[in-house]
């Protein structure tokens, strides 16, 4: 079962314990005509085909029918989704003109599990977290209902990106801490719970590693910077002897050649005083200075000779 099918197997049987509301019908079918219905007239009201993806949700729809006494006209099964014709009675017009922003009002952000549930049941889908992705689309059947969920995420301060993909239009989520938001609010609270478990071992995997690559590339500083400086420790011991340099730059040396491994806060703490790291790290900037004036006084008398 992949994420998405986990996330509509939550909802569809969470809306079991809402199954005998009214309000909670209203407001899931007037979603689900809204995304993914086609409208026409008829002699007895509006011909409403909604086309729904899975058996589960085609009967938690035929359930919600049942609730707000709409009578299926027409039941027809594909390969992958199912599409139900419902007629809908003038007297009924509301549950085609459904007033989101009202419902809103006088219910607020509790009413919009109803709501974002629907949305997702109807045309959305998402990537499974494991595999580092994040990702939450919705692309409705019809396209119209784009600036419906556009107003209806903002109720929630949840700001979509839109795109296309195969001439359709569709809104999307990519941050974790949105989709986090739209599965508590949807009512998808086992799926949340996965999502922010596989959430936390993705980041800390990442972590470990930024951890681990920093101390790598630190180690590779360090190894190269100890080949520098035994570099030219040994051209200034071939060319003029230790013992040319200043007491305090041939200390410095002498200790790097016992200590050739050691960190320059572990060498400079053998000094007698003991010296700081940038202290350390000066002294050796002096003797690469002075091993590199050597080597080019040392190849321009071969040159002369």
């Amino acid at each position: 079962m992949t994420f998405s099918s986990g996330v509509r197997r939550e909802l569809v049987d969470r809306y079991s314990s809402h199954e005998e509301s009214s309000e909670w019908s209203m407001v899931s079918f007037a979603v689900f005509s809204a995304l993914s219905g086609s409208i026409s007239w008829g002699e007895e009201g509006w011909r409403v085909t909604i086309r729904v993806t899975g058996s589960h949700i085609a009967t938690m729809l035929e359930k919600i029918a049942s609730v707000l006494s709409l009578p299926v006209a027409e039941k027809e099964m594909g390969r992958r989704d199912v599409s139900l014709t419902f007629v809908v009675g003038y007297e009924k017009r509301a549950l085609l003109f459904f007033n989101f922003d009202r419902w809103w009002q006088l219910t607020g952000e509790q009413g919009l599990e109803v709501i974002f549930s629907a949305f997702f049941l109807t045309c959305g889908v998402m990537s499974d977290p494991a595999t580092g992705r994040y990702r939450l689309a919705f692309t409705p059947f019809s396209e119209s209902s784009i600036s419906l969920m556009k107003r209806v995420f903002s109720f929630a301060e949840l700001t979509p990106k839109e795109s296309q993909h195969q001439s359709k239009r569709l809104l999307f989520f990519s941050k974790g801490e949105e989709i986090s938001r739209f599965l508590l609010l949807c009512g998808a609270h086992h799926a949340l719970l996965r999502f922010e478990e596989r959430r936390s071992e993705r980041e800390l995997i990442g972590q470990v590693n930024r951890l681990v690559n920093f101390d790598e590339a630190n180690a590779s500083r360090s190894a190269q910077s100890i080949s520098e400086q035994l570099q030219a420790i040994d051209t200034i011991e071939r060319l003029r002897g230790l013992d040319s340099l200043s007491p305090a730059l041939a200390e410095a040396a002498k200790a790097r050649l016992v200590n050739r491994g050691a960190s320059l806060e572990e060498l400079g703490a053998g000094m007698s005083p003991p010296v700081s790291k940038s202290g350390m790290s000066h002294r050796f900037a002096k003797i690469r200075s002075l091993a590199r004036a050597l080597e080019n006084k040392h190849l321009r008398e071969e040159s002369k000779s």
